[in-house]
């Protein structure tokens, strides 16, 4: 059954989500649906594309700092939206998205489904948020979780229809590495130098702040090392200035967001996740599908279902301390680096996109059969 899908996200500006939203209606629209993607930005900011054939709205109500707009004009700017498209089903990404879409579309007869991109059970969206929130996501016919962590929090939250489904990760082939590539190219190069990445938001909850504390505590005789984080947000003028507090300032670097992500995966010695929460790293999944050896805290979410620790990656309890000798630890072990990632590359079997698109698609086209049933 081919359906006609209305998908809103808050933008396409970076992200894990961002990315998958993109990745998803591309896809959906590959299999000849007819797939409309709509943003609450301007759109001028996009950092990841959409297959030609999407058909891309950006209205331009995305309340910032510095151009507040009032929830009624985002109400009704998205609501006359989707009203004039005609649709079959909405697909809404991202918890604050969400709940507006679904107050948007209330009376409209279009059946919501919507993906909480995040754990609820360390993310607040406020007092007034989460009272749409609670009130609105059982208004939708299904809401998808990434993990079963978030799926029970949800429904003990707010009693709605949950679903789970994990998110997914291609690497393009030229870009997939492997041990004996690594260790081909540090004996060309005689680097002692160890190369930590780490990608993601520069915000508090991504911990780049405690990684680069966590640096700082290693012993003298410690092997050297450099720290690259890949991404933007505002923590980088808090992170920058801790690094110079610390004297680690020529030896961390943030560069930005970086496209494509793949060669610096590739590059990397070991993918360090340090968050203090998450729902489903993207970026995790990124750097283990390129046979990079990752280093991550247990921070919820879906890390301990991609993780089988010892064998595809390095997984150590969620705080400083056990994050700085994990650190030290896999720093002091070529060994341990190698036989990680040779495991790494194993989670592209687990967690491809068609796996993924088939579930979105079924569960859109039961949304609709319901639809026409009611």
């Amino acid at each position: 059954m081919k359906m006609k899908i209305a998908c809103v996200i808050h933008s396409l500006d970076g992200g894990g989500a961002e990315r998958v939203m993109a990745g998803l209606a591309s896809r959906l629209a590959d299999r000849e649906h007819s797939v409309t993607l709509i943003t609450l930005d301007d759109g001028k900011h996009d950092r990841h594309e959409v297959d030609r054939r999407v058909s891309r709205h950006s209205i331009n109500v995305l309340s910032t700092p510095g151009n507040s707009v009032s929830l009624w004009s985002r109400t009704l700017r998205l609501r006359s939206t989707i009203a004039s498209g005609n649709f079959d089903v909405v697909l809404s990404f991202c918890d604050a998205t969400n709940w507006l879409t679904l107050l948007a579309t209330r009376g409209l007869g279009v059946p919501v489904v919507v993906s909480e991109r995040s754990d609820p059970k360390h993310q607040s969206l406020g007092r007034a948020r989460e009272f749409f929130r609670r009130q609105l996501y059982p208004k939708a016919y299904r809401v998808v979780c990434l993990s079963d962590d978030v799926a029970a929090t949800l429904q003990s939250q707010t009693r709605c229809n949950t679903l789970v489904i994990p998110s997914a990760i291609e690497v393009p082939k030229e870009f997939h590495s492997t041990v004996e590539q690594r260790t081909e190219r540090d004996a060309d190069t005689g680097e002692e130098t160890c190369r930590l990445v780490a990608v993601g938001r520069l915000e508090h909850e991504k911990g780049f702040d405690r990684l680069i504390r966590c640096l700082s505590e290693l012993p003298n005789d410690a092997p050297n090392w450099e720290l690259t984080i890949y991404g933007e947000g505002s923590q980088r003028g808090d992170l920058e200035s801790l690094a110079r507090k610390l004297n680690l300032a020529p030896r961390v670097k943030l560069p930005g967001w970086t496209r494509p992500i793949w060669p610096v995966y590739r590059s990397a010695d070991w993918f360090v996740l340090p968050s203090r929460y998450e729902g489903f790293p993207s970026a995790l999944l990124e750097a283990m599908a390129c046979s990079t050896a990752v280093l991550t805290v247990d921070a919820g979410g879906a890390v301990r279902q991609i993780i089988d620790h010892g064998r595809n990656g390095w997984l150590v309890t969620n705080d400083e301390t056990a994050l700085r000798d994990g650190l030290l630890h896999c720093l002091t072990s070529t060994e341990l680096r190698e036989r990680l990632a040779a495991q790494a590359g194993e989670v592209t079997d687990r967690y491809g996109w068609p796996a993924m698109v088939n579930a979105y698609e079924a569960c859109l086209q039961d949304a609709c059969k319901q639809q026409r049933r009611v």
